[in-house]
């Protein structure tokens, strides 16, 4: 155990670890008064055999589950072995018998849920509409969780052990089960509607089909990325969506209307703040007739409230325990927090953007900004995609770098496509269109890493152009504040200096 005598950033944290090598912290704790050690027990955690026969037991509440004994027993082992492999690949404490149940809990729900709502064939017989659902109920509660598309697939591979004897049919199991998730969230996602210039990639369809399925089923989830991920964009959609009598979509009227009770975390958050937030929210249980309320509790920046000293976190654990939860509870956090509030949350991990992410988001945003100008002749397309790739190598590039790792994130990304594409706007001639592109990059990326120079010389790598490198020059310091200054469309600016030259200068 790693005792912390005080609270640090977490992306402090994250470097000290990269420095000197040590495994991820999991708890926030201080040392233990050396009076009550000897009043000390440690219980330890359960073995494998023991846990396969509580699991046997909880699963008797997943309805008509009992009914293929062959598919109950394989049910048994997945979920056996899922908890096995999150003991071994994270951490013992990582997981305990509430996942079990929240298993359980999400099975019963897909089960009862009109089949229009997830499944494109409808008339599927009821054994495979049963296995159907405990593979996704399954995905829900262990796969989603995991952090990187490479832990994600080694998950799929190490219970594709209990599967392939069920399923010999199927060549490989991992894409099976991926393409299943997948035609779920794309039936679910059919029926959202979707704010004008949304680009619907991995991590917000993630984003809203986890958080839909919690906040329905009254599980505690904490949505954890970095920022720029479409956490917050993504509980509003499903607020926006769950209207209850009143939703657009008519399967949505059977659901109950979500009631926000929102709350903004700061290291000054106090347990009063948090207990007013509850208490706020249970006002509307007590409404007479509130059958079709759902209030849902959204705690924003969950991880800065979790570094208070005044540790109001706690009372969390109480107000949280799946059995006796009256309402939606969504965190949302750009870092983990420790592992006695994780357990009692089902824990949502965007995993990092691919490069098709990045251009499927670059696209869009460029198609919604073209969409609104005067511009006849459109623009070229490949300029987007290109810059997509360059961004993807720079985060690859800085990430193996713990000095810079987060220097750069995706909101930076996101404004610089929006800067290209109002300066390609105006742009007359192929060689222009490229100054425009190397201003906006020195405009986002310059700093004290140079990240402009290295997007420089991959995008006109990318765009085979390599003559272009030092042909076109970084504009000056001056001239980018004067753009930025003079553009109603621009980024916000933010100044800092030791003297007040700078400030001078921008009057």
């Amino acid at each position: 155990m790693i005792i912390l005598e005080s609270k640090k950033d977490p992306y402090d944290i994250q470097r000290l670890n990269a420095r000197l090598g040590r495994e991820s912290l999991i708890y926030h704790v201080v040392p233990i008064p050396e009076t009550i050690l000897e009043y000390i027990w440690n219980y330890g955690f359960l073995d494998g055999e023991t846990e396969i026969v509580y699991i046997r037991t909880m699963l008797n509440k997943c309805n008509e589950l009992a009914n293929d004994t062959s598919w109950y027993d394989y049910t048994v082992s997945l979920v056996a072995i899922s908890q096995q492999f999150f003991h071994v690949n994270e951490d013992t404490s990582s997981v305990s018998l509430r996942d079990v149940a929240r298993f359980c809990r999400f099975y019963n729900w897909l089960l009862n849920l009109p089949r229009e709502f997830m499944y494109e064939n409808v008339r599927t017989s009821n054994q495979d509409f049963t296995q159907q659902t405990t593979l996704v109920a399954l995905l829900l509660t262990y796969y989603l969780r995991l952090s990187s598309s490479e832990i994600r697939e080694f998950y799929l591979n190490y219970i594709t052990v209990v599967l392939k004897n069920k399923f010999p049919d199927v060549s490989h199991i991992p894409i099976f089960l991926t393409r299943l998730l997948q035609k779920q969230q794309t039936n679910f996602m059919a029926k959202i509607k979707l704010p004008l210039s949304t680009a619907i990639n991995r991590a917000l369809i993630d984003n809203i089909f986890v958080p839909f399925a919690c906040i329905l089923n009254r599980i505690l989830v904490i949505l954890c990325a970095k920022p720029g991920s479409s956490k917050t964009l993504a509980v509003n959609i499903i607020l926006s969506n769950l209207k209850g009598k009143r939703s657009n979509q008519k399967l949505f009227h059977t659901l109950p209307e979500l009631i926000p009770s929102s709350y903004q975390g700061s290291q000054n958050c106090t347990s009063e703040n948090v207990i007013k937030l509850f208490e706020r929210a249970e006002k509307y249980l007590d409404i007479e007739n509130n059958t079709d309320i759902l209030p849902v509790i959204v705690f924003d920046e969950i991880g800065l409230a979790e570094l208070s000293p005044h540790n109001p976190l706690k009372v969390l654990h109480s107000k949280l325990q799946i059995e006796t939860c009256r309402y939606g509870f969504v965190g949302i956090s750009n870092w983990c927090l420790d592992a006695a509030k994780m357990k009692r949350a089902l824990y949502l991990s965007c995993a990092d953007p691919n490069v098709d992410d990045l251009r499927l988001t670059a696209e869009t945003i460029a198609s919604s900004l073209l969409a609104n100008s005067n511009r006849i002749m459109p623009i070229n397309n490949s300029i987007v995609k290109n810059l997509a790739a360059a961004y993807f190598d720079l985060y690859k590039h800085i990430n193996e770098q713990p000095k810079y790792k987060n220097y750069f994130g995706l909101r930076d990304f996101y404004s610089l496509i929006k800067g290209v594409v109002n300066d390609l706007v105006h742009a007359s001639t192929e060689q222009e269109s490229y100054t425009c592109v190397r201003r906006q990059l020195a405009i986002h990326f310059y700093g004290i890493f140079d990240g402009s120079q290295f997007l420089w010389k991959k995008f006109c790598k990318y765009a085979h152009q390599e003559y272009l490198i030092e042909h076109e020059q970084r504009p000056t310091f001056n001239q980018m504040i004067d753009r930025s200054l003079s553009l109603h469309n621009s980024r916000y600016l933010m100044l800092i200096g030791e003297n007040e030259n700078i400030f001078n200068y921008v009057e």
